[in-house]
């Protein structure tokens, strides 16, 4: 019996696996195997798994079953004590399965262990998960320098990600492995929190490096919003909202407690910023840069994997400092948002020339300029004294809206994003309906909410029935009408 199998599920993108199969096997201590979990791969994956021959052992699913599933079938399968579950859009550093092994071994109670996940550029995208005030998970110091001492301090946590997560098949099987009910995002947490439920432990380990090219592998965005209903309803108020003490044990927030209050709080300008109202445009137009930013980093590397070149770290943007020109920062990210769109473009004119056989483009970079284009749709479409809603997740640049008194739906009493969708179509009529009554007359839906008319098909049907409505392709306006029956009338 092996002592530990690493399992690789794969869906497409051949280049990619070729790559990250190369680097584990090079790097494979003895007694260990690799399991690739072809999930119906429809490019050359199966001809490229057959040329690596018993170098590892292929297990194929004729029809595609979704990650937690083929991460199901790829443990029983396997024959090790220690199940090490990677995505082939990494690529790991030396070292990086010894040091897992070597966790378990110094931390016998550590049920899931985790690893670094960093960027081609050097920036951390994993170092473990927290879960912040609003009750959802978050990876740990995303966007930090990887050699940051926070980001390299051994820690339990409960949960990790299974993008690269090592796992006892005891603790594994003690609660039936991955749950299928969640899409292609979710299942790692949830699999964590399971075992901590059960009075196991949860480690991250900064030793084990892996560079992972995030959502270069397979989709998640279309059933991304099922998967965070789904750990909405089971876990939201059951987790340990435990990211501000992580960042105080850190040293990045620190607390004074004088005789009496206000307390004075310094904050660590690498964790966050101090939302003052008197530099709130400043902040913004800094959010909005480094979003931007962010995007489009993470596009590029995704283009340049595709392309099967080097990546290399993008040269230093234009200085943040309080005296920089914000305008000018802006202005520079939306120049670089159509380079990159550019190149987009041209990977998808390629087709499957040698480049990419299955390129699909982001969306993540058109965000902003979606966001433009809504605010001159609503300031055109809507008189100026009209209280306006925007579906939202909280993008408070969504109900920028000028002089139009808008806010978020859902929100909570003091006008906020709510911090979670509706349970299902009568919450969200519900919600609606008490807005409406409250003053609201307009309800934007963005492109990016459309699934919401899938997802809540009454209120859809409510919303097509009730109110009238402007289709204009990246968002739709509706003029609010009243969505339930009056007395003798009948709906629908």
């Amino acid at each position: 019996m092996s002592r530990v199998s690493v399992v690789v599920p794969v869906h497409g993108n051949a280049a990619l696996t070729r790559r990250c199969l190369e680097l584990v096997l090079a790097d494979l201590p003895p007694d260990c195997e690799v399991v690739v979990v072809d999930d119906a791969s429809a490019d050359e994956t199966p001809e490229l798994l057959v040329s690596f021959g018993e170098r590892i052992r292929v297990l194929r699913m004729e029809e595609n079953v979704g990650f937690a599933r083929a991460c199901n079938e790829g443990a029983a399968a396997a024959a090790g004590e220690l199940l090490v579950f990677l995505n082939n859009d990494t690529e790991p550093r030396a070292g990086w399965l010894e040091a897992l092994v070597a966790c378990a071994e110094r931390e016998p109670g550590a049920d899931a262990i985790g690893a670094k996940l960093v960027y081609p550029t050097g920036t951390v995208q994993h170092a473990g998960v927290v879960f912040g005030q609003d009750g959802y998970p978050h990876n740990l110091y995303a966007g930090l320098p990887e050699e940051h001492p926070a980001v390299n301090r051994s820690r339990r946590l409960q949960a990790v990600t299974a993008a690269c997560m090592l796992v006892r098949r005891v603790s594994f099987e003690r609660v039936d492995g991955f749950d299928e009910g969640y899409e292609n995002s979710l299942e790692d947490v949830d699999l964590c929190l399971r075992i901590g439920a059960g009075g196991g432990e949860v480690h991250y380990c900064p030793e084990a490096v892996v560079v992972h090219l995030e959502s270069v592998s397979r989709g998640r965005r279309d059933r991304f919003e099922r998967s965070v209903d789904l750990y909405r309803r089971r876990w939201r108020e059951q987790v340990r909202r435990d990211d501000l003490s992580i960042y105080a044990e850190d040293g990045l927030i620190e607390v004074e407690y004088p005789a009496s209050y206000p307390l004075r709080i310094e904050v660590s300008p690498q964790l966050a910023s101090v939302d003052d109202a008197r530099e709130s445009e400043a902040e913004e137009l800094l959010e909005s840069y480094a979003r931007r930013t962010s995007d489009l980093l993470a596009e590029v590397m995704r283009l340049t994997a595709l392309a099967g070149a080097p990546a290399e770290p993008p040269e230093s943007g234009p200085e943040t400092g309080r005296s920089s020109d914000h305008r000018a920062l802006l202005a520079e990210a939306s120049r670089l948002e159509e380079e990159a769109r550019t190149l987009q473009e041209r990977f998808v004119k390629a087709g499957g020339k040698g480049v990419a056989t299955s390129f699909s483009a982001t969306d993540q970079l058109g965000y902003r300029r979606l966001v433009e284009r809504i605010r001159d749709a609503v300031l055109e479409e809507v008189p100026a004294a009209a209280q306006v809603l925007v579906v939202s997740r909280g993008d408070r640049g969504l109900v920028d809206l000028g002089e139009l008194d808008a806010g978020h739906f859902p929100q909570g009493p003091e006008g906020r994003y709510l911090g979670h969708h509706p349970r299902d179509s009568d919450d969200a009529i519900a919600q609606l309906e008490a807005l409406r009554e409250a003053g609201a007359e307009y309800l934007v839906l963005p492109a990016t909410s459309f699934w919401w008319l899938d997802h809540y098909e009454e209120l859809a049907a409510r919303l097509r029935e009730r109110c009238e409505g402007t289709e204009l392709g990246f968002c739709t306006i509706y003029r609010l009408a009243p969505l339930r029956a009056t007395p003798g009338e009948r709906v629908g």
